[in-house]
């Protein structure tokens, strides 16, 4: 049993049914959802099976992935809008990290980064073909959030499609709107304690395939903005884990994460914005994940927990970036330090288009105020 939850792509099977259960009820059901709900667990068991078996042949091919240490990761977090991706991307120009790009994550095993490493390189040979097709599927893939969080196949990225395998993130809620019906995808944390170990397990291993493949010896470097659900469950795992806090207010950070979920509602789940339910339980679950770390920061030491706050961070990115690296004894390279210039005048220059109000999400200043009263004094936010 320990061999197969090891090498294999854990599934948290009563979430999967409860999408099925809840998707076709009367309640919740809707003619387009339906059909694209049957489509996506249609693709998403090929996949699962696809990734299954090839993580098997790192067991033939690679084995010495299994010895792989992860030594003090550093993991940038923060409810989501807060900055997380753009510390990310800022740090990752380092070469002393290594990162996950969201192919990574899609295809979390050895063989498969040896294979499409020797696929890039003929692709560049002949022109870049299956390079321009995988960036048109991008761009229809994330239509609608380019003014929101820009990505792609080769982007720096968090994790997060690792716990999207198991059935257990948040981003279940993008194409299943049901928060109350999948609390347990939401909050890790929660899970028996038997069901939290299997997840660590697979979660590890994924990551020492991760750190094998692409950089034994460098410090693991993660970004996971949707982490406040599991982070207890993560740090039991990796004890020593550093983190970078990102902290913003909550009357801008809610609102836009609400944002950014309707979009795809509007072409997945368009039952999901005929009120504004949906949007306010989405909301609650970002007062738990506010609560989660603010629980972490008191729980830590200032040796493995760094503060940082929104405002902060976009008025002087250099500064705060000198900071993380002092606080956390790291190396300021000249290499990084011209990246690091350059990535902050292309920053600079960057204009959002993002439109957001609390209004949208049928929430109010007060209201957020008072559900989080603890949050707002800890942190000394703005009334």
């Amino acid at each position: 049993m320990f061999m197969l939850d090891r090498f294999s792509v854990y599934i948290h099977f009563p979430t999967l049914l409860k999408i099925v259960r809840t998707t076709y009820s009367r309640q919740a059901i809707h003619p387009r959802h339906a059909i694209l709900t049957c489509a996506f667990l249609f693709m998403f068991i090929v996949l699962r099976c696809i990734v299954s078996l090839v993580r098997m042949l790192d067991l033939v091919f690679f084995p010495g992935y299994r010895k792989q240490p992860i030594i003090a990761p550093i993991y940038i977090v923060g409810n989501p809008r807060s900055g997380t991706t753009f510390s990310h991307r800022l740090l990752a120009q380092d070469d002393q990290f290594i990162y996950f790009k969201l192919w990574h994550t899609i295809f979390p095993a050895v063989t498969f980064y040896k294979v499409f490493g020797f696929c890039s390189i003929v692709d560049r040979w002949v022109g870049r073909p299956f390079s321009r097709a995988m960036n048109w599927v991008s761009g229809k893939g994330f239509r609608g959030w380019e003014s929101i969080h820009q990505t792609g196949p080769a982007a720096a990225e968090s994790d997060e499609m690792l716990f999207m395998y198991a059935m257990l993130s948040p981003l279940l809620g993008l194409m299943f709107p049901f928060f109350r019906e999948l609390d347990v995808a939401m909050f890790v944390d929660h899970l028996p304690e038997k069901n939290k170990r299997k997840l660590m397990v697979y979660y590890r291993d994924c990551l020492q395939r991760h750190l094998y493949a692409t950089g034994p010896e460098r410090i693991l470097l993660q970004k996971v903005a949707l982490i406040a659900g599991r982070i207890q469950t993560i740090y039991e795992t990796f004890p020593d884990m550093r983190i970078v806090h990102l902290v913003r207010h909550p009357y801008e950070s809610i609102p836009s994460l609400v944002s950014m979920f309707q979009v795809p509602w509007k072409r997945l789940a368009p039952q999901a914005l005929t009120n504004t339910l949906r949007s306010r339980e989405l909301a609650q679950i970002i007062y738990a994940y506010y609560r989660s770390l603010l629980v972490m920061k008191q729980r830590l030491p200032d040796s493995q927990f760094i503060e940082v706050r929104y405002e902060d961070l976009v008025a002087d990115p250099k500064r705060t970036v000198e900071r993380i690296y002092q606080e956390y004894g790291l190396e300021l390279s000249l290499k990084f330090n011209d990246s690091l210039d350059k990535e902050v005048e292309r920053a600079k220059a960057y204009q959002s288009r993002h439109a957001y109000s609390l209004d949208d999400c049928g929430l109010t200043r007060d209201e957020v105020r008072e559900a989080l009263a603890d949050v707002f004094e800890a942190y000394g936010f703005r009334p």
